[in-house]
């Protein structure tokens, strides 16, 4: 499968059966419905924060200064009575560098804080993105472990974030200035408040028929997390390692829930249980999307208020791409055998990094197949461009195993992969 340009290519996310994936996907659908309002009065903002991000971008300095607006929206959902819930945007400003690439930065949700008595971490990390086309963010990396920027791959270096409390008047100026510099395709700002559209949701933003215009098929930031074996775990784990001791290898989703649950203190265990490692739940989603920052292993970075709640950033991420996604995708997939999972991790790329994509597996493999079931694929693992791994009959959505390397590290990827959306930040 070719290089996608900065890393060879990626792979890996545990998942679960065709049945459980559907009903799961129902939920998350009805889920989405619900969270429209009936009826809005739009947004109010009424308290700003001004960021700075200083970071270098091919050796050269590149501030990126976002005005985060704070307000509040009044709804109406069917059922109940009237409500307010706080929102703050943009959740996403990006701007093009001379080269054409694009650097995309996530603002923190940062409103409730007053800065003079809660400042913000001096050593906190935003979640920054790097696209090789600032005007097609279909594709981007993301950068979510402190040693991302150290790596030989790194197209960025961090510096660091500042945060001070601005005015209305600031916000308005910075609106009709840098806001016009915002590489994020927008669309109708009434649809965008109302009824939670944006670009990186679809509905709209493509030609007519395009299937990326179907809400739920968002794009996400792809990646497997590397979690130690230890204990009594190693020895579970050895005793399903092949004969000929490959460096890597597969184990099926239904296996390492068990395992999950049976050593929640190294894997992390179920989200009820609330068990964790270093603030991970592995094979679970990432805080990321909440605007909390990256957990720096170096000292503090995110501002996630509550002690025993999960706040990612500590384990590092292996990024990888798949097939299905776009855009790699195409009309091929609808009678293909195959399906590819690519995993880098060449010149560091397995220090911290996930691949953002649009993934359509529903539209290839379950959409138009009879009675609405996945097709059966053969998933074939590459870790820089070579095949480690294959996975017969697999019904799942790629990656449909976890990956052991020697008997040492387990890949896990993430249930429900990093969204590039929150419904309680706009995206503009």
């Amino acid at each position: 499968m070719a290089n996608v340009g900065v890393m060879s290519t990626a792979a890996a996310n545990l998942v679960r059966n065709s049945v459980v994936l559907a009903s799961s996907l129902l939920f998350f659908m009805a889920v989405l419905a619900g969270c429209q309002p009936a009826t809005s009065e739009g947004i109010k903002f009424g308290w700003f924060y001004r960021m700075v991000v200083e970071l270098s971008h091919g050796g050269e300095p590149l501030n990126i200064e976002v005005i985060i607006g704070c307000g509040s929206q009044v709804r109406q959902i069917p059922g109940e009575g009237r409500s307010a819930r706080a929102v703050w945007a943009p959740y996403l400003y990006g701007v093009r560098t001379k080269n054409g690439e694009g650097i995309l930065v996530q603002s923190p949700n940062i409103c409730d804080r007053e800065l003079a008595k809660q400042p913000m971490p001096a050593d906190f990390l935003p979640v920054v993105f790097w696209a090789p086309d600032a005007g097609n963010l279909e594709f981007m990396i993301a950068y979510l472990h402190e040693q991302a920027y150290a790596q030989p791959v790194a197209k960025l270096k961090f510096h660091k974030a500042a945060f001070t409390e601005v005015t209305k008047a600031d916000y308005e100026a910075w609106v009709q200035t840098k806001w016009k510099d915002n590489i994020v395709p927008l669309g109708d700002r009434g649809d965008e408040y109302n009824k939670g559209q944006s670009f990186f949701r679809g509905a709209g933003f493509f030609p007519k028929g395009d299937p990326r215009n179907v809400e739920t098929r968002r794009p996400s930031c792809h990646a497997m997390l590397r979690v130690p074996i230890t204990g009594m775990l190693q020895d579970k784990i050895r005793e399903r390692w092949p004969a000929d001791k490959p460096r890597y290898w597969l184990i099926d989703g239904s296996t390492i829930f068990t395992l999950q649950n049976q050593y929640p203190d190294q894997l992390g265990g179920g989200v009820r249980s609330g068990a964790q490692w270093n603030r991970e739940i592995p094979g679970s989603q990432p805080s990321f999307f909440r605007g909390t920052g990256v957990n720096r292993p170096s000292g503090l970075g995110h501002i996630e208020p509550v002690a025993s709640a999960v706040a990612s950033g500590q384990g590092l991420r292996i990024p990888y791409r798949v097939e299905t996604g776009y855009p790699w995708a195409s009309d091929r997939l609808f009678s293909q055998t195959t399906l590819d999972i690519d995993i880098d991790t060449a010149n560091g790329a397995d220090h911290g990094f996930a691949y953002c994509f649009r993934d359509m597996w529903i539209h290839y493999l379950v959409e138009h197949v009879p009675n609405g079931r996945a097709r059966a694929v053969e998933q074939r693992f590459f870790i820089d461009g070579q095949l480690v791994a294959t996975l017969p009959n697999a019904l799942a959505v790629a990656p449909g195993a976890a990956i052991v390397e020697h008997d040492q590290y387990l890949w896990l990827s993430d249930l429900s992969p990093f969204p590039l959306t929150h419904e309680l930040a706009r995206m503009q």
